[in-house]
């Protein structure tokens, strides 16, 4: 019987200690800062962060003197080819995991795990906004126009737009009137999910983001203050 417990105790461990070792290190590149003192000269350009369950989108002006989004992911995009639009968000994921969860209550077991464990496509998700939502999960950035140069060239490098004029969307996925979505570069993996996707996009921008992590609370703890 103590030996039947042991070997028990031990199948638990192993089982485990995994997730709990990924936590330790989610909870840990989370709070490690980086970028913690960002360039503040000239930050005339509003951007906003805005979780939406375990998910972070970025939310940009959709035209601007260095580049006007529209003219590369196109209204006429999406299902209701809107006009009036002042923002657009960005977003990326597991395509997989995009046509199978349009809500995170449609998650299933198999979904997840091809999305965290094997390699697939991904995709960027992008949604027009007439305003800003109102909502306690959104945060205001200001940023110059060098921190917006590098955070528009990393998002057009996500899809790879060397030639912008080309780039079309996925054809029937929708999850809004006014979204639409494009096949993107690298994978999706338990090591780089929607929220690192967007905190490295901080990163590369020179703004403040943390080390590393797969849940937007990692994201959304550097700017608690």
């Amino acid at each position: 019987m103590k030996q039947a417990l042991r070997y028990f105790f031990k199948f638990l461990l192993i089982l485990l200690a995994p997730p709990i070792i990924y936590l330790v290190l989610a909870l840990i590149g989370s709070i490690i800062p980086v970028n913690s003192n960002p360039e503040t000269k000239n930050a005339e350009i509003d951007i906003y962060l805005y979780k939406q369950d375990m998910h972070t989108d970025i939310l940009l002006p959709l035209n601007s003197e260095i580049i006007k989004w529209d003219r590369i992911f196109k209204p006429e995009h999406t299902l209701s080819n809107p006009q009036n639009s002042e923002f657009i968000g960005f977003g990326w994921g597991d395509l997989n995991f995009y046509r199978n969860t349009p809500q995170w209550k449609d998650l299933k077991l198999d979904v997840a795990f091809k999305a965290l464990l094997l390699r697939s496509q991904s995709a960027l998700h992008t949604r027009f906004y007439e305003k800003i939502p109102s909502s306690e999960n959104l945060v205001k950035i200001s940023v110059s126009e060098d921190q917006y140069k590098k955070l528009t060239e990393y998002i057009l490098e996500t899809v790879d737009a060397e030639n912008k004029s080309k780039i079309k969307p996925v054809s029937d996925l929708h999850y809004y009137q006014d979204d639409a979505f494009y096949l993107a570069e690298t994978s999706f993996h338990l090591f780089k999910t929607c929220n690192t996707w967007t905190n490295s996009a901080l990163k590369a921008s020179g703004l403040r983001a943390c080390l590393w992590t797969p849940f937007p609370q990692g994201i959304f703890f550097q700017y608690k203050n």
